[in-house]
């Protein structure tokens, strides 16, 4: 639990890299000259209740890239691990001071502000170790936010041991009962909705999405569930 006598410091953490099997540099694909991930960065920006943002990226040098790009939006830029994307997260967090930290991963370019803040709220409302929107899943893949604080993701850190859990941050956290933990449910499962980037289907989709919406980037997630691109998703 976090003590109110000083100012809490929220960082929203993004995973990226270069590296992926079905859609090798992903995050830097691009729509309208834009890349994924500074759609997604420039999103987050818009967050009322978010102190700064950390991209949380390896030390490979393939993700260089990332770290230009991170640079050109002054945005933090924190070099870890590849595999112990855990390892990642709780060192770029204790190199920035962050007191609470909002993870986010870099394939998810429509994650919308004003969800991420309702997630913040809804942890500090509850007074939590752990708070999240994906439990039970119920808003469509790919606007997924999680909030921890820091000391819950310290304690994951070290004491987490399997590889699932090493890859993939809060797994430990979310199968361990002694950590406390709340979540907000959409008002009906839309839990089949693609609006993640994992595939080349995925960026087709979400192109479509961004085309539509565009010159517009702070489109809200709901807009998107209107959009006829979509079905047969919905």
């Amino acid at each position: 639990k976090l003590k109110n006598k000083k100012k809490i410091r929220i960082f929203s953490t993004i995973q990226a890299r270069m590296g992926s099997t079905r859609l090798p540099g992903k995050v830097l694909k691009k729509i309208d000259g834009i890349s994924l991930l500074e759609y997604q960065i420039r999103r987050i920006k818009k967050s009322k209740t978010i102190d700064d943002i950390i991209i949380a990226t390896s030390k490979k040098k393939e993700d260089n890239q990332i770290v230009s790009l991170a640079k050109k939006l002054n945005v933090l830029y924190f070099r870890g691990s590849e595999k112990d994307v855990l390892k990642r997260f709780y060192e770029s967090a204790k190199h920035f001071k962050a007191d609470v930290v909002v993870r986010i991963t870099g394939d998810c370019p429509l994650i919308d502000a004003r969800l991420v803040d309702q997630c913040i709220q809804g942890f500090r409302d509850a007074n939590v170790d752990y708070f999240s929107n994906i439990d039970p899943i119920t808003f469509p893949d790919g606007l997924d936010v999680e909030v921890m604080s820091f000391i819950a993701l310290e304690r994951a850190h070290l004491e987490a041991v399997s590889s699932l859990d090493r890859e993939h941050v809060t797994t430990y956290i979310r199968n361990t009962d002694s950590f406390l933990k709340s979540s907000i449910q959409y008002s009906q499962d839309l839990s089949n909705v693609r609006l993640t980037v994992d595939e080349p289907e995925d960026l087709n989709v979400v192109t479509k999405i961004f085309e539509h919406f565009l010159p517009d980037i702070y489109f809200g997630w709901e807009k998107v569930l209107e959009l006829k691109a979509l079905k047969p998703e919905i």
